[in-house]
């Protein structure tokens, strides 16, 4: 039985720009894919390219600062997470324009893995421990009592607490992650879930640094210039 202390997530694909595109002006300036390609889109809006701001870091700034987040929806990014508990996935879902595909309980029962929560204290793990390895040998009782089904599994997930762990794949575009991460990343959010939001955004600041160039990491919490962007 694994127990889970921090998630992980990767990156599993992302928009491209497809620069062979001759017939459309590209932004030629240093810059990733992530962040070119909302720049393409908003200059389209006054076919200023080469016009203006020479610099990618320069044109993105604008944009936010402005508040036209919309050119942003256009770079998307897919992630692959593990390591985050059913609870956080409660909270994750219920952000409207991010796409989900969640690991199923009613057809897996072999991964049966948890999430320390980051406010346990040390001197209460051990009994957080005790109680997982119950209740997955309860689960794992009722699984071999039940018809080894769907509908059996589906009975037997009940006993499993919040604290179990799953696995998504998020497909977002960089203005809903910049809304989400904003939002889950606050002193005031859930402590995991703030948790992966800081890794989240870390990542990100390395695959789009401008699209995210006013979003920071302080004292353990996401903070942004611009939250509604």
């Amino acid at each position: 039985m694994k127990l889970w202390t921090k998630p992980s997530i990767v990156l599993l694909a992302a928009s491209q720009l497809l620069v062979d595109v001759t017939d459309w002006p590209v932004c030629t300036s240093e810059a990733t894919d992530g962040d070119k390609i909302p720049e393409v889109a908003g200059r389209a809006c006054y076919w200023s390219y080469g016009k203006g701001r020479k610099t990618n870091a320069a044109y993105l700034d604008n944009i936010i600062q402005a508040g036209h987040g919309s050119v942003l929806e256009h770079a998307h990014w897919t992630f692959g997470i593990m390591g985050v508990s059913r609870s956080l996935s409660h909270e994750l879902v219920r952000h409207r324009h991010l796409n989900f595909s969640q690991l199923s309980q009613r057809y897996v029962s072999d991964i049966l893995e948890f999430v320390v929560p980051p406010g346990l204290p040390v001197a209460q793990i051990e009994e957080f421990n005790k109680f997982c390895q119950a209740a997955a040998a309860t689960y794992e009782g009722l699984c071999k009592g039940l018809p080894d089904s769907k509908v059996g599994r589906e009975v037997a997930r009940a006993v499993l607490p919040n604290a179990t762990a799953t696995r998504l794949v998020v497909t977002a575009n960089t203005r809903a992650l910049r809304s989400m991460l904003a939002l889950r990343g606050s002193v005031g959010a859930d402590a995991e879930f703030r948790r992966l939001a800081v890794e989240w955004l870390q990542l990100m600041k390395k695959l789009a640094p401008n699209s995210f160039a006013d979003m920071d990491v302080v004292d353990g919490c996401v903070t942004s210039e611009n939250p509604k962007v």
